[in-house]
């Protein structure tokens, strides 16, 4: 009877110690596959040196914006292709070709007002340090105060 009971025991914490390992094993290969997909995040994991709790609630955070930003994007694009369309076709301005402009800076404006919200809400996330860093890496590119794209850099 006391070999039963103790193989018994054995056997269950044999299985709650592989049930540990796996699932600690599927949060790192977990982590490592949204750091993969996302450098954004391997950048400020590194550079901030966030915490892994840290790090689970910006990777969040972010995973939730990423759809917003995507949608964003799509909108700027086709607005900039109309805008260009009808500038080239024109070669004047005109009542539409000033409405496709206005259009586009409304989009635009609505992109930079949701990833400062974005930014903020992240910052909000950090310690003051960290948020002093990330938000002056981030601000210029979410601005438009830097040549090239301004979607996708966090």
């Amino acid at each position: 009877m006391i070999k039963v009971s103790m193989t018994v025991a054995l056997a269950l914490v044999a299985g709650v110690l592989a049930f540990f390992l796996m699932r600690s094993h599927k949060i790192s290969a977990r982590e490592g596959v949204l750091l993969d997909s996302m450098p954004e995040l391997t950048w400020m994991k590194n550079d901030l040196k966030l915490t892994d709790t840290q790090l689970a609630k910006v990777s969040e955070l972010h995973l939730a914006y990423r759809p917003v930003c995507v949608d964003l994007c799509a909108r700027i694009s086709a607005a900039h292709e109309k805008v260009e369309s009808m500038a080239h076709a024109n070669r004047r301005m005109t009542p539409e070709l000033e409405t496709a402009l206005r259009e586009h800076a409304t989009t635009h404006a609505e992109c930079q007002q949701a990833m400062l919200e974005h930014i903020y809400r992240t910052a909000a996330l950090l310690d003051p340090e960290q948020a002093t860093r990330y938000i002056e890496s981030v601000l210029p590119t979410a601005l438009g105060l830097t040549h090239g794209c301004s979607s996708h850099q966090e």
